[in-house]
């Protein structure tokens, strides 16, 4: 807006004078704000070029906790953090995932920062806790299906849950497990939940070769034959109990607890946890009474006193045949001569 001189001011009326003189002073008004900004924006693209090249950047990266698995200079040389990197531009959730993924027996890794540069690290270290047969040996995971490592043999860990299914699995290093079939992922899902929502320990083993007739094994000690996927929270909720009964009455006999049948349990003592190809019988057996068993043992000794006796008498009846037989042959000698 143009200031108008003295000269042309009082040319105004007074009205008009008026006006121009507010609208003069919201221009100067506008004007100055502007540069506000103006000067502002100058200092912010200082700062933010200022903390890309020189503030901000890394001095120093360490590692105060390790954890258990892996070293220090490990650690350090999976991450790719070095001193001077910049702290803002540095993608630290990448260089969290890369070292999860590449060093995988380790949870997480925390990241701290300060003001003057500092980076520390702080391990958690993971726990193995499923094991399965992969064509390369045995997979080992944690909790989360997360691959720790891949073994030639099988690992000598007990505490490790044991998992057999029918389709295969896809295990690398650092990445979650992968079923073949998506029917025997879910289900496997479900069992798992199960185990969780049930609150039962000890589960050292689950084979889901056959959807029908599921296995899982406690502490190696019992087998439970859950029977099909339905109700697996509520089975496994009985079983708690049954096992609880069991400790008390024996605690070292092993069996298998059959589940498989909606609010009866059965309970079945074995020699071995070995699985037989025949799946358990959902209904109870009738079994013999003492009496019952003594006289079928006498009938079976009563029939083979009667064979033993019939075959005496045959034999001493082929032995008069063949006297008879003799004694004929010397009466012909006897009526020749």
């Amino acid at each position: 807006m143009k200031e108008l001189t003295e000269r042309k001011l009082e040319s105004l009326t007074p009205e008009a004078r008026e006006r121009y003189e507010a609208k003069l002073k919201k221009v100067k008004r506008n004007r100055r704000i502007l540069k506000v900004i103006i000067a502002v924006a100058a200092v912010a693209i200082v700062f933010v070029v200022l903390s890309v090249t020189v503030l901000f950047n890394v001095s120093e990266v360490t590692v105060e906790k390790k954890g258990t698995y892996y070293d220090a200079q490990q650690i350090l040389d999976v991450a790719g953090v070095e001193v001077g990197d910049n702290m803002i531009l540095t993608d630290w959730d990448e260089v969290r995932l890369k070292v999860e993924t590449r060093l995988p027996y380790i949870l997480s890794l925390e990241i701290s920062k300060n003001a003057s540069g500092k980076v520390i690290f702080t391990v958690v270290d993971n726990t193995a806790a499923i094991m399965f047969k992969v064509s390369g040996g045995y997979a080992v995971a944690d909790a989360n299906g997360k691959i720790l490592e891949i073994a030639k043999e099988e690992p000598k860990n007990a505490n490790l849950l044991f998992q057999k299914g029918k389709s295969g699995i896809i295990a690398n290093v650092g990445e979650l497990m992968t079923f073949s079939d998506s029917r025997e992922k879910e289900l496997y899902d479900n069992i798992m939940t199960a185990i969780k929502e049930s609150g039962i320990g000890g589960i050292t083993g689950i084979d889901i070769s056959d959807s029908k007739n599921i296995y899982l094994e406690y502490q190696s000690r019992f087998r439970l034959y859950m029977g099909d996927s339905s109700q697996l929270t509520y089975k496994l909720k009985e079983a708690k109990k049954v096992i609880a009964q069991e400790d008390e009455a024996n605690p070292n006999e092993i069996g298998e607890i059959n589940l498989s049948i909606t609010k009866k349990v059965y309970v079945e003592p074995l020699e071995t946890l070995e699985k037989t190809t025949v799946p358990p019988q959902t209904t109870e057996e009738p079994t013999s009474t003492d009496g019952e068993q003594s006289a079928e043992d006498g009938s079976d000794d009563g029939e083979q006193s009667d064979d033993a006796q019939y075959g005496g008498e045959k034999e001493n009846t082929d032995e008069s045949d063949t006297t008879d037989e003799n004694e004929g042959e010397d009466a012909g000698d006897d009526d020749e001569e």
